[in-house]
């Protein structure tokens, strides 16, 4: 096959994570595959070396702003897999061209849109803020519709969709992500201190302001006990928000950002903590809770079902957006250590199941059912 890979929005977080994942994957199942990468030069350094049938040429559309993107999409796009003459387009970047030359495979990696809860906040943004955001879901609307093909990284996440636009459902298959190797190879074990661990970008769907308002009783109980966040405090508005919390309720000493984690490194924060919380309210997957697992690390994620897929019963859940329910989930943990190292076993255990090389036969698979 001759395959064209675009994948604007990998910049950073589980997007990145997954492109770096799969690339060096699908070279290794199909090393005759003809491919075009188009990438962010970061993204494009990180790779390993991959066969003389791939080309990779530097792309940064996500910078030419909404209409800018929209339009290089559109129209220019299309051009380029029309000389690369592909046999199929795969898209990471939420959209695809709607009058493609060859059939079109998009990720549906985003389930925010999906979600009333997403447009309620939407709302009450500026009136600029509501048109781009509007005008994102009519094309990522139309992009779904006019994919032969959509992928996603959950079945909560297919079901996300299905449930939305019915008509997409029958063309959505799901490829499970994996985890880099190195959480595979790095095992967890029951540190000395007391930290809790919350990985991810501080978006409109995490709740890190939830974990913060758990350490008032927290530290009644555990007086060691404090929360590593990555990300810093000025990292965006949601960051800003638990970081005032912190203040506010008097335990901003007990609150650390890390910074800007690369991925390989947040192994070491997981070896050195408690265990991870994974504190959200809508994933289409949960990168970090999967990363937890395949570690042997005790984990507590939100109930939701793509959390509920990822960590079945190797997790404890709390409700989101209650603090009680949080407190309650993050104290079983802290308190039954023979409880928690039987959990950490099965998260081992279940961990096993996140591989890239698997996630790669599963694309490669939808990939050729959109040729046909």
């Amino acid at each position: 096959m001759r395959i064209l890979i675009y994948t604007p929005a990998a910049r950073m977080g589980g997007a990145r994570a997954h492109v770096l994942g799969l690339v060096p994957e699908l070279a290794a199942i199909a090393p005759t595959d003809e491919v075009l990468l188009l990438a962010q030069p970061d993204l494009l350094a990180d790779l390993p070396p991959l066969p003389s049938t791939w080309i990779l040429r530097a792309e940064q559309a996500y910078t030419r702003g909404f209409v800018g993107r929209l339009a290089w999409e559109q129209r220019i796009l299309p051009r380029i897999t029309r000389r690369f003459c592909a046999d199929v387009l795969l898209s990471f970047g939420s959209f695809v061209p709607l009058r493609s030359p060859c059939p079109t495979v998009l990720e549906a990696g985003n389930a925010l849109p999906f979600t009333r809860a997403y447009w309620q906040v939407i709302a009450r943004e500026s009136l600029r803020v509501q048109v781009e955001e509007h005008a994102r879901w009519a094309l990522l609307r139309a992009s779904l519709r006019a994919a032969g093909r959509v992928l996603a990284p959950t079945r909560a996440m297919r079901q996300d969709v299905a449930t939305r636009m019915p008509e997409v459902g029958p063309k959505i298959d799901v490829a499970l992500w994996g985890v880099a190797s190195i959480f595979h190879r790095v095992r967890w074990s029951d540190p000395s201190g007391d930290a809790v661990l919350g990985v991810s970008r501080h978006g409109i769907n995490k709740e890190f302001d939830v974990l913060i308002a758990t350490l008032p009783h927290l530290r009644r109980r555990y007086r060691g006990v404090r929360v590593v966040l990555t990300g810093s405090p000025g990292e965006s508005r949601w960051s800003r928000r638990s970081a005032g919390l912190a203040r506010q309720l008097g335990v901003g000493e007990h609150v650390c950002f890390a910074g800007d984690v690369p991925n390989a490194k947040v192994a070491e924060l997981i070896r050195e903590a408690r265990l991870l919380v994974f504190p959200t309210w809508c994933e289409s997957f949960g990168l970090p809770l999967a990363e937890a697992l395949a570690m042997g690390a005790p984990a507590v994620a939100a109930d939701i079902p793509a959390c509920r897929e990822v960590g079945g019963e190797a997790a404890w859940y709390y409700t989101p957006g209650d603090v009680d329910s949080l407190a309650a989930a993050i104290d079983d943990s802290l308190r039954f250590p023979e409880a928690t190292a039987a959990m950490a076993h099965s998260a081992y255990e279940r961990g096993k199941m996140f591989e890239w090389r698997e996630n790669a036969v599963a694309v490669r698979q939808t990939l050729q059912k959109a040729v046909g």
